[in-house]
């Protein structure tokens, strides 16, 4: 009965999911006739509707199935917060990706349709955060702790024991990219509404992510843990880089090296799109791709602070709580804070500043703004990870010290980004040349 469940659940979910996708790639590919708005009625309509909740029955049936298959032994409260939770997350999930769709890629839709439109997606988000609150809850103490942080192709689960599993999927590499491809789309979205055309950043998007790797890898490899590489000779150091089998990302690296390979990419093969707002509309993303990423620590187990009662956590969902003892104590889950972090950042960067401040903005200042709030987040966050400390002797505190030194360098560099924005175009005033007006993102 339970592998039943998972396999109707998945195939419904899964495929509520492609239906949906197909007829919104129709719906906003059809033309208008007599140049009236758009809306979306009849039909189309019921699909939306029917797919949106076809996504919810379905993940319901599948978490049914998971239970049943691993005799669970739930509950009435078990059982209504796995269906409750269980159905919003998959409702939450269609509801997000049509009206997402919608917003950006019909922004002709009918005024008021455009409205609900944006409503619904706004809603979606909440809606997704409590069912999978709610849903994970429901057999968060039925499960194995750590949880797995792998998949082995020879072994099934790898878990973060340092055991041998052999080749394995991580699910850090899964989330990460995930992260990034979250960020494009926001990203590619943006370029559409202005541009009327996807796909003009798929290319600076090939380029910014790996080399953004790149940069995250050699962070990691040379400044929070240089003696893992160089002590031995250059082969050997070398394998050990590309190695990243092992463990070892920096954001600071990725974001830096991302960012410099992005802009000249833009400026060498974009030279049509404007790469100061180009830079306000991708560069802020980043901080969505870093918090989907460091979820990717959590089932690594890392980016901890110091032990704390688990009881004053009370309000954290108990896989998060219960996936944070490392070492028989409660670690302060400082992953989950700077993800909250960071999302909000990117909201309060393009929303309250980038459209209710816009008058007093440059093109430019949103760019300059993520890395004043990156760093301002990584200067309070980065003395509270458990291994900081000031005692220069070993390298993994060396590392972490030198990370926050950095951190204190990006809130300079974003100060002093804007301010040099205002000089320029000061500077272009008295020379008489004409200064491009903030374009609305």
């Amino acid at each position: 009965m339970g592998i039943a469940f998972l396999i109707i659940g998945a195939l419904i979910f899964v495929a509520s999911i492609a239906v949906l996708s197909y007829f919104l790639h129709k719906f906003c590919k059809s033309l208008t006739l007599g140049g009236a708005a758009p809306k979306v009625e009849g039909d189309n309509r019921l699909i939306f509707i029917s797919t949106v909740l076809a996504g919810g029955f379905g993940f319901l049936l599948l978490s049914l199935g998971m239970v049943l298959f691993n005799s669970w032994n739930f509950d009435a409260g078990n059982y209504v917060t796995n269906i409750i939770g269980a159905f919003f997350f998959g409702t939450a999930i269609n509801l997000f990706i049509s009206s997402f769709t919608l917003y950006f890629s019909r922004k002709d839709l009918e005024i008021k349709q455009r409205k609900a439109t944006q409503i619904a997606m706004i809603l979606a988000i909440p809606l997704f955060i409590i069912g999978l609150w709610m849903w994970t809850d429901s057999f968060a103490l039925f499960i194995q702790y750590p949880l797995p942080n792998s998949i082995s192709f020879s072994k099934g689960l790898g878990y973060p024991d340092g055991g041998d599993y052999g080749f394995t999927l991580a699910f850090y590499g899964i989330i990460i990219v995930s992260g990034a491809l979250i960020s494009y789309f926001i990203c590619d979205h943006y370029v559409y509404a202005k541009f009327g055309k996807h796909g003009l950043i798929d290319t600076l998007f090939l380029v910014a992510f790996p080399l953004g790797l790149v940069g995250a890898r050699l962070w990691w490899c040379i400044v929070l843990e240089p003696g893992y590489i160089f002590h031995d000779d250059f082969g050997s150091s070398f394998m050990r880089i590309i190695d990243v089998r092992t463990g070892g990302l920096a954001i600071q690296g990725g974001a830096l090296l991302g960012m410099i390979s992005g802009i000249l990419f833009a400026l060498k093969f974009r030279k049509y799109i404007n790469i100061r707002w180009l830079v306000d509309v991708c560069i802020p993303t980043i901080l969505i791709a870093q918090a989907v990423g460091r979820w990717g620590n959590f089932f690594n187990q890392e980016v901890y602070g110091a032990a704390s009662n688990i009881d004053a956590w009370w309000f954290l969902p108990k896989m998060i709580r219960e996936n944070m003892v490392i070492g028989s104590s409660f670690r302060i889950p400082l992953f989950f804070i700077e993800s909250i972090i960071n999302i909000c950042g990117y909201f309060i960067i393009r929303y309250p500043i980038g459209k209710c401040l816009k008058r007093y903005l440059k093109q430019g200042d949103q760019a300059f703004m993520y890395i004043l709030w990156y760093g301002i987040v990584r200067v309070s966050l980065e003395p509270l990870r458990d291994g900081f400390t000031l005692n220069l002797g070993h390298s993994e505190a060396f590392g972490y010290l030198q990370s926050w030194i950095t951190a204190f360098v990006m809130v300079a560099v974003g100060i002093l980004g804007m301010v040099g924005l205002r000089v320029f175009e000061y500077i272009r005033r008295r020379q008489g040349k004409e200064v491009k007006e903030y374009e609305a993102i």
